[in-house]
């Protein structure tokens, strides 16, 4: 029988819940919290966990062990930690992205296809964010306070650079319309709406906020494409006397120059 989202949705929980229930007990581990979806209260059916476990130090140099940066496989302490909660289908180490002195593991079991990124923490390391989702808690851990918003000038040096760039990308992006690479095109109007609105928030002094799923709409065809381009361009342009009121150090508006670019691109 096919599983359905429901069921998906309930088997994590049981998970969650079994991890939590063992590892309170395990004196290996300090305390457990929840970073990604789950701390931004934003999880739905598919939410894998990111599952950060702080290790007493006592046991940190066997269970944070790093033999490799990056791996296909990890080491037997971590594997058989892994396995108390299924048999491990896919396992790929990517210890760039772990904290500090601890370990990234990312985890997909078999039978259940639930997933799990475990990350472990040495104690003495270990700083918890103040948005985490606590599991449990043995020893207090430090907590991160919340990132602050950047200085006026840090905003406009940053807007700044972002037009620049986006105006940049944007031409580059006309050329590839034109050689009919709807690949590149469909990624890079992906990246340029995401930095119209890095400007726009920039502008409006508001905190860095994670934003689910994509910022631009599938465009199929070659026409939509150049739309987009177009939309992408006007939207930008309308930022520029803001930013120029506040001190941006940016050029007058090229337009003139990218729809005279995308006159090039025939309409399908």
């Amino acid at each position: 029988m096919r599983e359905s989202l429901h069921d998906y949705r309930e088997s994590r929980n049981d998970l969650l819940s079994k991890i939590t229930r063992i590892l309170s007990n395990d004196e290996r581990f300090a305390a457990a919290w929840l970073t990604g979806s789950f701390s931004r209260n934003d999880a739905d059916a598919v939410s894998d966990l990111d599952l950060n476990l702080v290790v007493s130090d006592s046991y940190s140099e066997n269970l944070c062990r790093q033999p490799e940066q990056v791996s296909p496989q990890t080491t037997k302490e971590r594997l058989d930690l892994f396995s108390q909660f299924g048999i491990p289908a896919i396992i790929h180490e990517n210890n760039h992205n772990a904290p500090e002195g601890g370990t990234f593991t990312f985890t997909l079991y078999a039978k259940s296809h639930l997933m799990v990124d475990w990350i472990l923490i040495p104690q003495s390391k270990a700083c918890r964010p103040s948005q985490a989702y606590l599991l449990f808690e043995k020893s207090s851990i430090p907590i991160i306070p919340p990132v602050e918003t950047e200085s006026y000038e840090q905003r406009i040096k940053r807007a700044s650079e972002r037009v620049a760039f986006f105006w940049m990308m944007l031409a580059i992006t006309i050329k590839y319309l034109i050689r009919r690479d709807g690949v590149f095109v469909t990624q890079w109007l992906e990246e340029l709406s995401g930095m119209v609105q890095e400007v726009e928030r920039l502008i409006a002094g508001k905190p860095w906020d994670y934003m689910r799923g994509s910022r631009s709409v599938l465009e199929p065809t070659g026409k939509g494409q150049k739309q987009a381009i177009n939309r992408l361009g006007e939207r930008m342009e309308s930022l520029l006397p803001e930013l120029m009121k506040m001190g941006g150090q940016v050029l007058p508006s090229p337009m003139n120059e990218i729809k005279a670019l995308l006159d090039l691109a025939d309409d399908e």
